[in-house]
């Protein structure tokens, strides 16, 4: 499957593991197809430098460059403006319709409740897990 994980779901992954995890290992397995965008990753580095985390520079930098390694890194040339209630979280939805993907990932309300976007679902990791198994 081709697919965007929402920058929760890779900061879960790093530090928590489970379902995330399952599907970080399932894109380095290469049975799903990871599409991300610089908006994607400077989040993900965002997030991951906030204090509560504990995470130094050297450590975010070397998960920015495995997610870049595994991942397809892409521009979104189309910004839409109908998307999620938080319009920060377009740029998930920008980077599933260049890259024509099947799912958005994400545990972000505000994605979870739109379901679907121009034919891309849009679901938990625990859905995704239980629908691709």
């Amino acid at each position: 499957m081709k697919i965007v994980l929402d920058a929760n779901v890779f900061i879960s992954s790093f530090f928590w593991g489970g379902n995330p995890r399952k599907i970080f290992e399932r894109i380095i397995a290469g049975t799903d197809e990871l599409f991300v965008t610089k908006e994607i990753l400077d989040e993900i580095e965002d997030v991951m430098g906030r204090p509560k985390f504990h995470t130094d520079k050297d450590n975010i930098q070397y998960y920015i460059n495995s997610i870049e390694e595994i991942g397809n890194k892409i521009t979104a040339k189309k910004h839409i403006k109908n998307g999620s209630r938080d319009k920060s979280d377009n740029k998930y939805i920008e980077c599933g319709i260049a890259a024509n993907v099947d799912y958005i990932i994400s545990g972000d309300i505000h994605l979870l409740e739109l379901k679907e976007y121009d034919n891309i679902k849009i679901v938990t990791a625990k859905n995704y897990l239980a629908i691709v198994k």
